[in-house]
Order: structure tokens, then C-alpha cells, then sequence
């Protein structure tokens, strides 16, 4: 090993800039808190098609309000899969701002997960979506800043970069 060689190692150990620039790969339990993990569960809720018939059975279709947060995820730079609910589209029809949910249908068919799996996204470039039935990678800044609309309630925000489909 040449004396440059072995500096650019000994540097490259004491300043990892490269890996501070990846974004963090998140899974959805990774937002549930710590004291809140080893009762998670990532399965959806049973679909509630009947929840405007006003009998017991409707009261399904609610959202669990749980705002509690992983502190730790607070201003880093993340990557999620899920699937988007819109909320805003642009004059070009691209999905502008949306709920990132962990499965398909949250706030349509099924209630909404709680806020703290739901993440509300703002991306400057719109989303073309290729299909409403396809998930997402989304990457951005993560803040643990609550946000409600009329579909439900997130306690997470992203500033979104990018997305691209997620291929299983």
C-alpha cells in the first residue's frame, strides 16, 4: 500500500461522506416506537365495506389515533416502500402530495393505519402513477410533524425526491 493509498483509506474511515449521502431504508415497523414494537402488527385491518351503514360494524372504518413517533427518525433522510393515496395532483395530473400507507387500500376499502403508519408526503416533481395497485420506494427528508386531511391523519411528514416503483 502506497503512503497516498493508505492516507485516502485512513480518510475515507474518518469521513464517510458517501455514506452519509445514501438515505436510511425503512421499514414500517421502524416508525412504531421503540416500547410499541413487540406488540406491532403489519397485517391490514379486514376490509370495511359497509362503514356508512351506520350499525356496529362501521365503527371499523375509523382511524386508531396513536401520534406516538420513533424520535430517532427526525430529520433523516429515508427511503420507504408503500403505496400512495393522493391528495393533490398538478395541472399535469402528477400526484403532488399523498398519505404513503403500508398496504393497499388504507383509507379506502380498509381503515387507515394509525398516524404513526401513515406518512404524509409533499413531492416537488409530481408522480406520474402507473397504477393505483403498484407500490413505491419514496425518499426524502422525514420530520415527525403531524398532518391531517379529510382521509385520515399521519404523524409523520416527507419531503420527497424520489420514487420509483418497487419491483418485488
Amino acid at each position: 500500500m502506497t503512503r497516498c493509498t493508505a492516507w485516502l483509506a485512513v480518510a475515507w474511515l474518518a469521513f464517510p461522506l458517501a455514506a452519509a449521502a445514501s438515505p436510511r431504508t425503512l421499514d414500517w415497523v421502524d416508525l412504531v416506537p421503540e416500547s410499541q414494537r413487540a406488540t406491532y402488527d403489519p397485517a391490514p385491518p379486514p376490509p370495511a365495506h359497509d362503514y356508512l351503514s351506520g350499525d356496529a360494524a362501521g365503527l371499523a372504518a375509523m382511524q386508531v389515533m396513536d401520534f406516538e413517533v420513533n424520535d430517532a427518525l427526525d430529520g433523516q433522510e429515508v427511503r420507504i416502500p408503500g403505496f400512495i393515496v393522493p391528495l393533490e395532483l398538478d395541472k399535469a395530473g402528477r400526484v403532488t402530495e399523498f398519505f404513503l400507507v403500508p398496504y393497499f387500500g388504507a383509507c379506502i376499502h380498509v381503515p387507515p393505519p394509525p398516524p404513526n403508519q401513515m406518512v404524509y408526503v409533499v413531492m416537488k416533481q409530481g408522480i406520474s402513477l402507473d397504477s393505483m395497485y403498484s407500490a413505491y420506494w419514496i425518499a426524502g427528508r422525514m420530520k415527525t410533524e403531524s398532518r391531517s386531511t379529510a382521509l385520515g391523519a399521519a404523524a409523520y411528514t416527507l419531503s420527497g425526491t424520489l420514487a420509483e416503483e418497487y419491483k418485488f
